[in-house]
């Protein structure tokens, strides 16, 4: 049985998602110049042809981006993020010690979160296509993609706010779909900071517990 939602079901069975992750950087750029961009596709694969190459999606189920960094090697983490756009500047006026052509984060933060790891990620943001909303996909695909680009990472931070697309929300509206993105986030253990912005710490154990969490409750209602 295919779980549904409102009398409505998956367009594809949700177990054939798979997740492709891409990178992409300035061929005369240092490794240490700035911070990693990543994208993360997932997608449902035709199954059938060859052998000839990868096979296109035969129903795209999202997209997610994260920002990734390591605290000691990326030269002024606070002004590449700050300069990229509004969101990551927020993160990064957050998180930061505010002292440019460093990446020392604010000394409460450093306090709040274990001595593990140089790496730090950043969920950018995470979008579903239309039909694949209200299932419960959205925040496991993003749970997954995280535990695999965090390795060495001491943190994972986001800031939930509605995609730019959506600048014309009224303010009510836009303090709800916040509301319900922090209450999205929160299932995979990410807590309040300050100013919007939240934080996952890696060196805990929250995010496999809530990955455990979420995949039963998912394979329950299938």
């Amino acid at each position: 049985m295919t779980r549904t939602t409102a009398d409505r079901t998956p367009p594809a069975d949700p177990w054939d998602i798979r997740l492709s992750y891409a990178h992409e950087h300035h061929w005369a750029a240092d490794p240490d110049d700035g911070p990693a961009f990543w994208r993360v596709s997932a997608d449902i694969r035709d199954d059938e042809g060859g052998d000839e190459g990868p096979r296109p999606a035969a129903s795209h189920v999202g997209d997610i981006e994260f920002v990734l960094m390591d605290l000691f090697d990326t030269r002024d983490p606070f002004g590449v993020l700050d300069g990229h756009d509004g969101d990551l500047g927020v993160i990064a006026e957050t998180i930061f010690s505010g002292r440019r052509g460093r990446g020392d984060l604010a000394p409460d933060l450093d306090e709040r979160l274990e001595s593990f790891g140089t790496g730090l990620l950043i969920l950018n943001r995470a979008k579903l296509a239309p039909q694949w909303r209200g299932f419960g996909y959205g925040v496991i695909l993003t749970g997954l993609a995280i535990k695999r680009l965090s390795g060495g990472c001491r943190a994972v931070v986001c800031y939930p706010a509605p995609l730019a697309d959506n600048d014309d929300l009224d303010d009510a509206v836009r303090r709800a779909a916040t509301a319900r993105l922090s209450e999205v986030w929160a299932q995979l253990g990410f807590e309040h900071y300050r100013n919007g912005v939240h934080v996952l710490d890696l060196a805990l154990v929250t995010l496999d517990e809530a990955l455990k969490e979420l995949r039963a409750r998912l394979e329950a209602q299938s």
